[in-house]
């Protein structure tokens, strides 16, 4: 940010400290230039001033609103960056579970002794219906999870 703030301030000076000239062409319209045409008779214009203020009030309102589309590009971006994390921490998330899920579904699946502990704290062997509705939740839960 202040590297863009320098660059604006940068490019108004040089443009402040640059020669400028203004000459009026055959139909009468105004042009200004930091070289005139030759031929022309120009009239060279002091540094900082304008003899249009209108052009200069419109040079304030382009910088304001180049300054808005600024500001308004970024908290876009931020908005974009910030919602692909969330994506990305989700997507995480999501393999994890996934993972465990399958770890417990083939744990329970191997015929292996398992036990639960209750409320308190007192392990309770598994017997065969309990295994199979653990083996029925564990199975929901890779479906839910591993998409």
């Amino acid at each position: 940010m202040r590297a863009v703030i320098l660059l604006v301030l940068a490019s108004l000076w040089g443009v402040a400290a640059a020669q400028v000239y203004t000459w009026r062409d055959a139909s009468g319209k105004t042009h200004y230039s930091d070289t005139p045409p030759p031929g022309v008779d120009a009239k060279k214009m002091r540094a900082g001033t304008s003899t249009d203020s209108a052009g200069s009030a419109a040079a304030a309102r382009g910088i304001a609103e180049q300054d808005m589309e600024f500001r308004k590009r970024k908290a876009e971006a931020d908005k974009t960056q910030a919602k692909a994390e969330q994506e990305r921490k989700e997507a995480q998330e999501g393999k994890l579970n996934c993972e465990e899920a399958r770890n417990q579904l083939g744990a329970l699946e191997s015929g292996q002794r398992m036990s639960r502990i209750n409320d308190r704290g007192e392990h309770i062997p598994l017997d065969d219906e309990m295994r199979m509705q653990e083996i029925e939740k564990a199975r929901k839960a890779v479906q839910s999870w591993c998409k």
